[in-house]
């Protein structure tokens, strides 16, 4: 009996120390991961911030005109340099309007300015694109042409078009009525309303588009066809059957409209005259802070990237 016992307890004792090992084994896997992880995305972001002085010949740390070429030596050295510097960035300046600021705190306080302006634009973008696609699908067929019609005429308008004619829309009545509708130039201020309106105008007619193109797919689908044979109205088939399959498609081009958005945004800082994030890339000449602005950039990409496609996969686990 006491052997019995002893061999029972040497046996839990073995299993203990092998789940140790092995959990052990997995975290340190993981570690090694994560370091290599952030290695390659600090050393791909140092060379993202680096590519002038790959056609730039550089004087006394300046880039010169004159010296434009190919100089890939000096890129790697730009690189190392670059990468090096990256955890001391925070004694970097920033000159704006001719005025020196530190890095910290106006480096997090443009970052969350432009993060807000940015997701705010999408998720009007992805509700009003939503809506317009329902009802798109309630018109007769002579005012769904006309209405891709106009989405065509619309898309094909540059985003600094929409831009300079709401500036000047704003500044016509103001000087007619004395109406100031929108806050224009965030010189001094924040201004959040009139950018929100001109970052998500394109994006919503070009998703609008999208969404109209993948409901015309689901629609001649059998299920749908087999729903209204069933009796079951149109808009009961749309909301509990379509619109779960096109939320299913959109998940493919949520990096499309993000990036899409990010490129109009800097114009939009720019012509707003926001103290927003993506013009450090324009206004700094240290190549270490253009780094960690390029990587703070990425990081609510790759999340939301990874919470749609973890949505994504469970509603298709639950299908």
């Amino acid at each position: 009996m006491i052997f019995t016992y002893f061999t029972l307890w040497n046996d839990s004792m073995e299993s203990g120390v092998m789940m140790r090992k092995g959990l052990l084994k997995r975290l340190s896997t993981n570690i090694f991961k994560v370091l290599i992880k952030t290695f390659l995305l600090l050393l791909s972001a140092s060379s993202i911030a680096s590519l002038r002085s790959l056609v730039y010949f550089m004087d006394n740390g300046s880039y010169t005109s004159q010296g434009f070429g190919f100089y890939p030596i000096q890129f790697g050295k730009t690189v190392i340099t670059t990468f090096s510097h990256l955890f001391s960035f925070y004694d970097s300046k920033i000159v704006y309007l001719n005025k020196q600021y530190d890095v910290f705190p106006y480096i997090i306080d443009s970052y969350f300015y432009t993060m807000v302006v940015l997701f705010s634009a999408l998720l009007i973008t992805i509700l009003m694109s939503f809506f317009f696609s329902y009802v798109f699908f309630f018109f007769s067929k002579y005012f769904q042409r006309a209405f891709k019609g106009l989405l065509l005429v619309l898309d094909s308008i540059p985003d600094i078009i929409i831009i300079l004619v709401s500036q000047l829309f704003v500044i016509r009545l103001y000087q007619l009525t004395g109406f100031k509708m929108f806050q224009l130039y965030g010189i001094g201020s924040k201004v959040y309303l009139l950018p929100i309106i001109c970052l998500s105008f394109v994006p919503i007619v070009m998703v609008i588009k999208i969404m109209i193109k993948i409901f015309e797919e689901e629609i001649e689908e059998q299920y749908v066809e087999f729903a209204f044979a069933k009796g079951l109205s149109r808009s009961n088939v749309l909301v509990k059957h379509v619109i779960r399959n096109v939320i299913k498609s959109l998940y493919s081009h949520i990096g499309l409209i993000y990036w899409y958005m990010l490129s109009s945004l800097f114009i939009i800082e720019y012509l707003f005259q926001m103290q927003g994030f993506t013009l450090l890339l324009y206004r700094s000449s240290d190549n270490s802070l253009s780094s960690i602005a390029i990587i703070m950039i990425l990081i609510p990409f790759g999340l939301m990237k990874a919470t749609s496609f973890k949505a994504y996969e469970r509603r298709v686990f639950n299908d």
